[in-house]
């Protein structure tokens, strides 16, 4: 597959933050192609998936790897951002194989520079040939349970997402700002993966109305609301929406015109554009963001403008990355959720009582903060590396004075 200039360079979208490297794989022997972006590290190794599709650009992956310093950041976690991606369709190559040879390719810089965990296209199996390949446990994060680790599988990010759809319709009632009694809204959900999937799950267990859900093959709607358990139970773990039994099957592109107050877009990367975002005003109140960078700017503009509120991916996603971190500190399943459950409604809290307080949109807010936080370990680094400096080249004038003192040269006659 051919990629245009514009796909692949990275280095024109270079700022102060980062990347710090970018690194672009081939293995002629499997046809592997791959690319690994590590945007900053100021607050510790690079996290970031590893995205397995036929249409991912370097571009795309230097884009999630952004997100993933200021989720990482916002959620307070010792972690820097990074994104890596193989690109193509792994049903239809030697997966184990390209895991395999992108896993030796990056080598040098796991789990140093990098922590790979699962994303789309990719599972807790392929985290298992990665983290052997590497020969370290700590190069990845989403691995099998026999290996230590917390799949996400179990659904890490998809709860996060349910606790801050539930908590902000909840502040946004108190605040006036929604006009709806909880128990009445009524959700719709792009995208019924594992993010997706477990969103719905999630919610539908807090009392939630899910009435519609769409994957890659169809759509399903009912105002009454859908029977989550019985359509995750009767899809399983491989089946398409559009083999459901019970259900009347529409275009996947319906979900933005279907009735609901909730939008929450759980499946890949600019959905809601110039195009997608007229057709979610005439009845959606917020959209909670489970994907990563499901909204381009010019879409956000369209909704905002409506009067949409919009919970950003970096707030209502880092269910995954904090899974994951308490994965990679030892930590057991039920510590993850605990920990995802205060991280995020801790976030949901701060960043909406400050956007109602100062009327700057949520992700403006967000933003701020994660980038302050930043700034400030890159400056700490930055102030460490002089003071290294200073003290290695003080150092070095004691010895070179020790030294003197032994020249014979500059020794008294006796």
């Amino acid at each position: 597959m051919a990629l245009m200039y514009s796909e692949t360079d990275v280095w024109r979208l270079a700022d102060d933050w980062g990347p710090e490297k970018v690194v672009l794989a081939y293995d002629p022997d499997t046809g592997m192609r791959g690319v690994l972006v590590i945007d900053n590290t100021a607050m510790g190794p690079g996290k970031g998936g590893i995205r397995f599709t036929e249409y991912v650009t370097p571009v795309e992956v230097f884009r999630l790897a952004r997100t993933m310093t200021w989720k990482c950041a916002l959620a307070g976690l010792p972690f820097g951002g990074a994104k890596s991606g193989l690109l193509g369709d792994p049903s239809k190559v030697d997966r184990v194989a390209w895991m395999r040879s992108f896993a030796k390719t990056i080598k040098p810089y796991t789990p140093l520079q990098y922590i790979a965990a699962t994303d789309m296209g990719t599972t807790e199996l392929d985290m298992a040939v990665f983290a052997h390949e590497v020969g370290d446990m700590r190069s990845c994060t989403g691995k099998p349970r026999e290996l230590g680790g917390i799949p996400h599988e179990l659904g890490t990010t998809g709860y996060g997402v349910a606790i801050a759809t539930d908590l902000t319709v909840k502040m946004l009632s108190d605040m006036g700002a929604l006009g709806l009694d909880p128990s009445e809204v009524r959700v719709s959900i792009q995208g019924f993966g594992n993010v997706g999937s477990f969103t719905a799950k999630f919610l539908d267990e807090m009392g939630y109305k899910i009435v519609s859900v769409c994957d890659i093959s169809a759509c399903i709607y009912d105002p009454d609301g859908l029977d989550i358990p019985n359509i995750m139970r009767e899809l399983g773990s491989s089946l398409h929406i559009s083999k459901l039994k019970k259900y009347a099957k529409m275009p996947k592109e319906k979900i933005f015109e279907l009735d609901a107050d909730i939008f929450i877009p759980a499946a890949s990367s600019d959905t809601i554009n110039d195009e997608t975002a007229p057709k979610l005003l005439p009845h959606t109140k917020v959209v909670v963001e489970a994907a990563n960078i499901p909204t381009t700017s010019s879409g956000e503009q369209i909704l905002m403008k409506g009067g949409v509120w919009i919970i950003p991916d970096i707030i209502a996603n880092a269910g995954g990355v904090i899974g994951s971190y308490v994965e990679y500190k030892g930590g057991t399943e039920m510590e993850a959720f605990d920990l995802i459950r205060y991280k995020i409604s801790t976030n949901i809290k701060m960043i909406l009582t400050e956007a109602d307080q100062i009327r700057k949109p949520p992700r403006t807010v967000a933003l701020d903060i994660a980038a302050a936080r930043v700034r400030r370990a890159m400056l700490l680094r930055r102030g460490a590396i002089d003071v290294a400096r200073e003290y290695f080249a003080q150092r070095k004038l004691y010895y070179d004075s020790m030294l003197s003192m032994r020249d014979p040269s500059h020794t008294e006659d006796r």
